[in-house]
């Protein structure tokens, strides 16, 4: 019983540390996921944790931090069922570089659900076993939603 109890709080210590670590307290900016790009155009869906995270976010944006990566499609799906394709927000992103901020739909109690994303990172295994391209590393951001105080 013991074990477990130690595990645990070691877990809770851990992802609390991490949420405090990627935050950026100054805007209100939170670190939703990190995902790694494939060399092959694949599907990925982003789904918050509830435990850990405050969900309700105004605006997203995505910020590569290694390798080059193209978007094809986005979708934001909000827990009170509104939904936004980002289809502007497709375009190739490296290294270093992050989209502009996109306001999220949905009413002001609304939650991200999941964002369902559709990707592909630039090069191939050959170059990246030679290191001269490296898969993409994206980084997705959420503003946290500022409730107004009576």
């Amino acid at each position: 019983m013991k074990l477990f109890q130690t595990i645990t709080i070691a877990l809770l210590i851990s992802t609390t540390s991490f949420v405090t670590f990627a935050k950026n307290n100054d805007d209100n900016w939170e670190l939703i996921a990190q995902k790694t790009v494939n060399f092959q155009t694949e599907t990925d869906t982003v789904e918050p944790n509830g435990l850990f995270k405050n969900r309700q976010f105004s605006k997203i944006k995505i910020k590569c931090i290694q390798g080059t990566m193209n978007f094809k499609n986005m979708k934001v799906i909000m827990t009170d069922g509104s939904e936004k394709e980002l289809k502007t927000m497709t375009g190739t992103l490296t290294k270093g570089m992050s989209t502009r901020a996109w306001t999220l739909p949905g009413s002001e109690d609304a939650k991200l659900k999941r964002i369902d994303m559709e990707y592909k990172s630039w090069g191939n295994m050959t170059l990246n076993a030679a290191g001269v391209s490296k898969k993409a590393k994206i980084e997705i951001w959420g503003k946290k939603r500022v409730q107004e105080q009576d």
